[in-house]
């Protein structure tokens, strides 16, 4: 997380007259929230620089918690699916990131470096004892994938409908022996490959007859680790450092204005 506070405050307050400082607080607040927005939207720039088609949530992945005439801090961060009261205290779910894994599980390794963290998939998988401890999907070589590099979501279901993949949790999704699902063919299309210890290492597609005719939809693969590829701290640092000043001078032309009004 990055904060974004004033330095030599003291100093500038010996070169404000008195409306100045009356109208201090509030222009305060209102700088370091204008730079807190400067910081966030430049890490966003840099995101499209850095990664490879980075989706909507990744572009939006960043939040503001806004300066107050009592907390003179505004911070920026990447959401992690918790909302963040102006004091800083957790109140709970609304605002939050949403259904899935937050932003931060999948970001972080970016900025910090290090192992990437299990997506939703990889955690059903695991449950079901199909993915080992340490083990993460790939998708197969012949895949066509979305704009981001993503197997398409729609699919997905399909493969782990037909393998008998996703845990009951309320209610299956999965293929059965009704005539419905007969029909549309996945419990016969999808399944889990093993190799010759009985061990899964993929989830594969009948395309046609023998050998030939499979192709691997998802490969099973060691756990990935990222080099940092996000420099979040250093950009934010240099942004904030520049653009402070100048946010300070326009809320306070704005402050005035508005108290002489």
């Amino acid at each position: 997380m990055i904060s974004v506070t004033f330095r030599g405050l003291r100093e500038r307050l010996q070169t404000l007259d008195r409306l100045e400082r009356e109208q201090l607080p509030f222009a305060a607040a209102l700088a370091l929230t204008r730079t807190a927005q400067v910081v966030a939207g430049r890490i966003r720039e840099e995101m499209e620089v850095v990664f490879d088609r980075p989706t909507p949530a990744t572009l939006n992945s960043l939040y503001i918690q806004p300066a107050t005439k009592q907390r003179m801090e505004a911070r920026v961060w990447i959401k992690d699916g918790r909302s963040v009261s102006a004091g800083g205290r957790v109140v709970g779910q609304a605002g939050a990131w949403g259904k899935g894994r937050a932003a931060s599980k999948w970001l972080t390794p970016q900025i910090y470096g290090g192992p990437r963290s299990e997506k939703g998939i990889e955690s059903m998988l695991l449950r079901k004892g199909v993915l080992k401890p340490g083990q993460y999907i790939v998708p197969g070589e012949k895949m066509n994938l979305d704009a981001y590099g993503n197997l398409d979501r729609g699919l997905l279901n399909k493969v782990l409908s037909g393998a008998g993949l996703f845990t009951e949790e309320g209610y299956t999704a999965n293929a059965s022996d009704s005539d419905r699902s007969k029909k549309k063919g996945n419990a016969k299309r999808y399944f889990v490959m093993h190799d010759t210890n009985r061990q899964p290492f993929a989830i594969a597609e009948r395309t046609g007859k023998g050998r030939a005719g499979l192709r691997i939809v998802m490969a099973f693969a060691r756990q990935p680790t990222y080099s940092r590829t996000l420099d979040f701290f250093e950009i934010a640092e240099q942004v904030a450092e520049e653009a402070l000043p100048i946010e300070f001078e326009k809320a306070m032309a704005q402050a005035l204005a508005t108290r002489r009004r």
